[in-house]
């Protein structure tokens, strides 16, 4: 099947098979075999791509934060232009990642447990989210607040450990944003 596609609609064939294996089974299940079955790509097509499995899991860590970013961006560009939208932007785009993504976030840190190199890419990542947080109208302080909330959110989530319904997180949400702008209130007053 792989041979077939181009080499980029491969690579995402091979990510949201390998996001399916671990959403589905588990991280520690995610193995060129696995994959391959998954996928239909023969295990050879896989290797000549992702020489080992860190290499295939920093690939999938790249791909995720594209994602990310695309996502983004696209609640940037339907929110009003204020000096708001940029923050307002991030913390949309992380309470609304799909399952698949939070399963694949979970694969992550269980391989990150045994090579933390791994969380190199993100780590550069997160430390763009925080010059965008000192950056917005709220600082880093409060932009950090905001921030740690929705990210300790999805954590709970990601691992399982959250009890709300749907009701509640669309709630919980909407509450983030209320404070979003609270708070820009409150400092655009001062």
């Amino acid at each position: 099947m792989g041979s077939s596609q181009n080499p980029e609609a491969t690579k995402v064939t091979i990510f949201r098979a390998a996001e399916a294996i671990v959403s589905e089974l588990g991280a520690s299940q995610l193995t060129f075999a696995t994959l391959s079955e998954r996928s239909e790509i023969a295990e050879s097509e896989l290797k000549a791509l992702f020489p080992d499995r860190e290499a295939l899991l920093t690939a999938m860590i790249e791909y995720r934060l594209e994602r990310f970013r695309v996502r983004w961006g696209a609640y940037e560009s339907v929110l009003p232009d204020e000096p708001m939208r940029e923050l307002k932007a991030l913390l949309l785009s992380n309470m609304s990642e799909s399952s698949e993504e939070k399963n694949l976030d979970s694969a992550i840190f269980a391989a990150a447990a045994s090579d933390p190199a791994l969380l190199q890419t993100s780590a550069d990542n997160v430390q763009g989210l925080f010059d965008i947080l000192e950056k917005s109208p709220l600082g880093l302080a409060q932009a950090s607040i905001l921030f740690f909330s929705v990210r300790g959110y999805r954590l709970f989530e990601q691992l399982g450990m959250c009890p709300m319904t749907d009701a509640q997180r669309t709630e919980f949400q909407e509450q983030i944003m209320r404070l979003a702008r609270i708070m820009n209130e409150q400092r655009s007053g001062e």
